[in-house]
């Protein structure tokens, strides 16, 4: 699993959750599909024509946290160390670029999208809530333990 440093977890909840799912050809998460590349410049994720000359992406999955499969994570480190795969400066569009790759070479992919992975702050039931400052997250695993239900802290 991939998750940033504002992101609170409930990895019970998520290894519960990949106990129902494949283990292999697998991104879990916020998935996004046929989403387009920002063209406006002043934008902080302007990606240019040259950059990505497509007019949508490939299926990726939001990053403030997600699962990938064992085989596909080998073959992201192979093909980077055998300077097969291209850089990309959206680090979660470049593993949905990556993954595409992946299943180009005649591997079954699965796209499981779960909506309790939350992109923008915490909702009850979150399996991830992002934005989290330290004291968040140390609240929100407070009433985890307390409560027993995922509850915000808002």
């Amino acid at each position: 699993m991939k998750t940033d440093d504002d992101a609170f977890v409930r990895i019970d909840e998520v290894l519960s959750s990949l106990k129902e799912k494949p283990s292999k050809g697998l991104l879990y998460g916020l998935i996004s599909s046929k989403s387009s590349p920002q063209r406006d410049e002043g934008s902080k994720w302007y990606i240019s024509e040259e950059e990505w000359p497509h007019d949508t992406y490939p299926p990726w999955a939001h990053g403030p946290g997600y699962v990938i499969s064992r085989d596909i994570a080998k073959f992201i480190v192979n093909g980077h160390q055998e300077r097969k795969l291209k850089l990309f400066k959206l680090e979660d569009v470049a593993m949905g670029i990556w993954i595409e790759q992946f299943a180009n070479g005649g591997k079954e992919m699965r796209y499981m999208n779960d909506e309790r992975f939350y992109n923008a702050g915490c909702e009850s039931n979150y399996v991830l809530a992002h934005y989290q400052s330290p004291r968040m997250v140390l609240c929100l695993w407070e009433k985890l333990q307390k409560e027993h239900q995922p509850v915000c802290c808002e």
